[in-house]
């Protein structure tokens, strides 16, 4: 069965139209994605690339919605007639609006199909354990349910959330069963990549490790993810980021702010020194990121945001240094919020950070959750979390203090 979502066949299909097949080099195919302001029930669906090396062909993701199959299968196909034998899939991360089309892979044709997966993402590609996890974890930090209402699709969900967390968490694990329902993952299908399996890789003065197919190499950041893959060709100096470069990180719990910032760096480092010359992301896109920014009635923090890719040496460096400076805001806007009130719980640290001037951090203020994935709150304990930050419980509060 194909994926459904939270209203069964409510697809937003005059948009998914809008969506284009473009050549960014002569072995790289990018189908472009969706985005909306309507998280839950216009869910995004990711960019996907297919990668071309000899008789291998690399599917990096297979997006959300039945609507794309046609696109991945006609690209896929145009390889196999051109001589390609082998197809390999893997992911830039397990989540669902990137592992949807999975399947997809059965109905290409090839004579050998692969799927990889690394095994710090069977966590993640478990869709609906992995969002239930998420949000058990936070508890230890703040009540998300009880806390922040706001943040659930439903009104049920918001009403049930100020009277009993375990009532709301029971309504909200209906609501993810409804979303996820149909998707076919393939998991159960994935070759496992070991992590002591990986390799490493060194570039000037700049250092990745992840695995080789074929010529293209699947760089391991866990940013995103846990697991998260980055994909890089040499030959061309193409670099795909998956959603390690994406204004709502981190996106989950289990995301890493700190990673983001040093892979950021890195990669910055990679890009000047002359090893990039185009990269986009997972979402990246002139069509969806600049309706973006109008619904919310904003620009962007840098004209890089609101474009398909960046091209050449300077426009690389600009967008991968946009990123690590913006992640790094980010941080310091949470840390410095904690430092002037001294002592603090969650929600008030949020709402202290929702007063910062700082543009990067309005425009994590602006991207409002349920109609984005993008949550300040999950941002915030996540600071925490990663730096290590003192707590203690009063009550029912859980208290932060500046270490």
């Amino acid at each position: 069965m194909a994926y459904r979502g939270i209203i069964a066949g409510r697809f937003p299909l005059e948009d998914l139209k809008r969506s284009r097949v473009l050549e960014i080099t002569p072995d790289i195919t990018m189908i472009e994605g969706y985005i909306s302001d309507d998280f839950f029930f216009k869910p995004p669906s990711c960019n996907c690339f297919v990668l071309r090396d000899g008789d291998l062909v690399l599917l990096v993701d297979t997006g959300t919605y039945p609507f794309y199959r046609d696109a991945i299968l006609e690209v896929l196909r145009k390889h196999r007639k051109d001589g390609a034998k082998r197809l390999v899939l893997m992911l830039t991360q397990g989540h669902f609006d990137h592992v949807a089309n999975n399947d997809v892979i059965l109905e290409a044709g090839y004579d050998e199909v692969r799927f990889l997966l690394p095994e710090v993402e069977l966590h993640t590609i478990d869709l609906y354990h992995h969002w239930m996890g998420d949000w058990r974890a936070m508890m230890e930090y703040y009540d998300p349910y009880r806390e922040f209402p706001m943040a659930f699709p439903t009104a049920a969900v918001r009403i049930a959330g100020r009277v009993s967390s375990r009532l709301a968490r029971s309504m909200l694990s209906s609501s993810c069963k409804r979303l996820f329902r149909g998707i076919n993952t393939l998991a159960d299908r994935a070759e496992v990549l070991a992590m002591d399996g990986r390799t490493e890789w060194t570039f000037g003065d700049v250092s990745f490790r992840g695995w080789e197919v074929g010529r293209f190499l699947a760089i391991h950041d866990a940013t995103h993810s846990p697991g998260h893959l980055s994909f890089y060709d040499p030959e061309d100096k193409v670099l795909l980021t998956g959603d390690a470069t994406l204004e709502i990180n981190p996106a989950f719990f289990d995301s890493s702010l700190e990673t983001c910032v040093r892979v950021m760096g890195d990669l910055k480092r990679f890009a000047e020194q002359g090893y990039v010359e185009l990269t986009t992301d997972g979402h990246r896109s002139s069509i969806w990121m600049g309706e973006l920014m109008r619904t919310f009635g904003r620009g962007p923090v840098d004209p890089i945001q609101v474009v398909d890719m960046a091209r050449g040496r300077d426009e690389c460096v600009a967008m991968l240094g946009f990123f690590e400076d913006y992640y790094a805001a980010l941080k310091r806007e949470v840390l410095e919020a904690l430092a002037r009130l001294g002592e603090a719980t969650v929600p008030e640290l949020v709402e202290e950070f929702k007063g910062s001037s700082d543009p990067c951090a309005s425009l994590k203020t602006a991207l409002v959750f349920p109609r984005i994935p993008s949550r300040v709150d999950v941002m915030v304990a996540n600071v925490m979390k990663e730096n290590g930050i003192p707590h203690r419980r009063e009550g029912r509060r859980i208290l932060f203090r500046p270490r």
